[in-house]
């Protein structure tokens, strides 16, 4: 079942998730980076280019950028098909971001926005997180099978509720 912003925005909420944007990837040229917030991104832009009508949205993603005490910068981007960030986001943080190149989603559901929260849970306040963005990012990713190299995707979805 896929979420609508306004349900990824409550979620975020009780899930401890410090959101501070969920909408269409377009609208990040209106809004200005927080650091230690996350972000989802639906994949569309909000108005189609070719007709001008406004789009339903498609796959949602999510980032987040920390900046730490000794003035360090740090930040991650997630898709759960494993794919790179658009140049928007790259824009947007200023900076190139690693991401996490594990596809963990089969295409044949529509769960990105539960992949989303509960990948930006664990970054930011699951009781067993390490602190370091990086390694937290990993062990999340590590949960899951790589539906590259498997075929097991009822696994992944199995392991995703268990967030939720």
């Amino acid at each position: 079942m896929s979420l609508s912003n306004i349900q990824i925005e409550d979620l975020a909420i009780k899930m401890k998730v410090p959101l501070v944007f969920c909408d269409f990837k377009s609208a990040l040229e209106d809004t200005k980076l927080e650091y230690n917030k996350s972000y989802i991104i639906n994949m569309e832009d909000e108005f189609d280019p070719e007709t001008g009508e406004r789009n339903d949205g498609s796959h949602y993603t999510c980032f987040q950028v920390n900046k730490y005490p000794n003035g360090k910068k740090q930040g991650i981007y997630f898709d759960s098909f494993g794919c790179i960030y658009p140049t928007e986001v790259e824009d947007f943080c200023g900076m190139k971001l690693p991401y996490c190149k594990k596809n963990i989603q089969s295409i044949q559901n529509s769960a990105c926005g539960w992949y989303c929260l509960a990948f930006l849970h664990f970054i930011n306040s699951a009781q067993h997180r390490t602190g370091d963005l990086y390694t937290d990012a990993d062990q999340f990713t590590d949960l899951f099978e790589d539906l590259e190299v498997s075929t097991d995707h009822l696994k992944n979805e199995f392991v995703l509720k268990h967030f939720f």
